[in-house]
């Protein structure tokens, strides 16, 4: 199951650098939510990832998750009606 990151070309760019996500890596678990928060927060950049083993709720963002973990492999995923 494929999750949901929002973030900034700044850290895209970083993330790029250092080949991970760094932790803690907090995400949401289906697209729709995902863009809500990227419109709240004026953030422009999706990243979709596979969903780790270890995941933890964010008890002030609900749905949304987090984990500890290095996120190695993640791809961005096109702006909506691109």
């Amino acid at each position: 199951m494929n999750v949901f990151h929002v973030t900034t070309p700044k850290k895209l760019a970083r993330y790029r650098a250092t080949g991970a996500i760094l932790p803690p890596v907090r995400f949401w678990p289906d697209e729709t939510t995902a863009r809500r928060w990227m419109r709240r927060t004026g953030r422009s950049v999706l990243l979709t990832f596979e969903r780790p083993a270890t995941a933890y709720p964010l008890p002030d963002h609900r749905p949304a998750l987090w984990t500890p973990d290095l996120i190695h492999t993640f791809e961005l995923v096109p702006e909506e009606g691109a």
